[in-house]
């Protein structure tokens, strides 16, 4: 049942998301395009596709700054879509002053899609004497009052509650495309079979969700623990006696330095795992691209550009 199943889903090349939606083949990601040509657009992931012209620089202080290209601007529209990652206190910045030009230009209704965000991980206060991140940032651009925010594959369903009128962009349209591009590059997940890794407990809700949508028939669950005061990783354990060769897809929001896969895939091995690969929607792969144990990473461009291909890593580009 499992192997057809997902050559149905390779062939058609398009997600099945519910038993209900069987027949529909639009994507997310085709439904967000389709309202980008219907509305104008200040993308600062792809500039060249911004109906929006713009210019940034920063003053001889440090100062950045954002300069619109009044041409390009529809004042007689009322509304516009900011598209953005925010991947550090510039790129916030950079946000809120969008936000402030295009008001200042009379066009009220602003909406907001951002690829990633920083201080998602940051979902509670971790230690005395820190600063709960997330809040901060939610606070700043809840000031910026935009009438929507959508967020693709945040860390917790925090994010979502703290920033005013948002909703997240769940990873399953990404995963989807993992498995469609994996079946070529790894076969022996057809004569196998293969399932989906939770690395924590934190992942588990979403990790049932994209296995239910992709008819994904087994979710091998993993436990962790972490020292918030230290960040040290120990006690991976996988619930799972025989992975029977299976292929497994260890499925997360982000990677960072990768001790959370290179532990799970060592415990995964020692269970009898076949090919172990990685699929995470933000790549920040802050200590290299090469994580022992992992056979190949899959990841998106939402956090960063790529500039160069990578040996082991596959970047599918985010879509708007």
């Amino acid at each position: 049942m499992e192997r057809r199943k997902f050559i149905r889903f390779c062939l058609d090349g398009s997600p099945k998301f519910t038993k209900a939606n069987e027949t529909s083949l639009i994507t997310q990601s085709q439904i967000t395009q389709y309202s980008n040509k219907l509305m104008q657009t200040l993308n600062f992931i792809y500039p060249e596709r911004s109906s929006i012209r713009f210019e940034r620089f920063v003053f001889p202080d440090g100062q950045p700054h954002l300069r619109l290209d009044l041409t390009t601007v529809n004042q007689e529209e009322s509304s516009c879509r900011v598209i953005c990652r925010i991947a550090n206190p510039s790129d916030l910045l950079m946000v809120l002053f969008a936000k402030n030009a295009l008001e200042e230009l009379g066009i009220a209704e602003v909406e907001l899609e951002i690829a990633y965000l920083m201080a998602a991980r940051m979902d509670r206060l971790m230690n005395e004497g820190e600063a709960f991140s997330l809040r901060v940032v939610a606070t700043m651009l809840n000031t910026a009052n935009f009438k929507k925010v959508t967020i693709f594959d945040p860390h917790s369903d925090v994010s979502t509650a703290l920033i005013q009128r948002s909703k997240a962009i769940t990873n399953i349209e990404f995963v989807g495309k993992v498995l469609h591009d994996a079946v070529s590059r790894f076969p022996t997940m057809l004569t196998k079979g293969y399932c989906l890794v939770s690395p924590d407990a934190g992942a588990l809700k979403k990790i049932y969700q994209v296995a239910k949508a992709l008819a994904v028939e087994q979710v091998v669950e993993c436990i962790k623990h972490r020292d918030v005061r230290t960040g040290k990783l120990s006690g991976f354990k996988v619930l799972e006696d025989d992975l029977q060769g299976k292929t497994c897809f260890i499925v997360d929001d982000l990677c960072d330095g990768g001790a959370t896969f290179i532990g799970l895939a060592k415990e995964l091995k020692a269970r009898n795992a076949g090919d172990i690969l990685l699929v995470v929607s933000h790549g920040i792969f802050s200590k290299g691209f090469h994580l022992e144990g992992i056979q190949h990473s899959y990841t998106t461009n939402s956090f960063q550009d790529f500039a160069a291909e990578v040996e082991g890593l596959t970047v599918l580009e985010y879509q708007n």
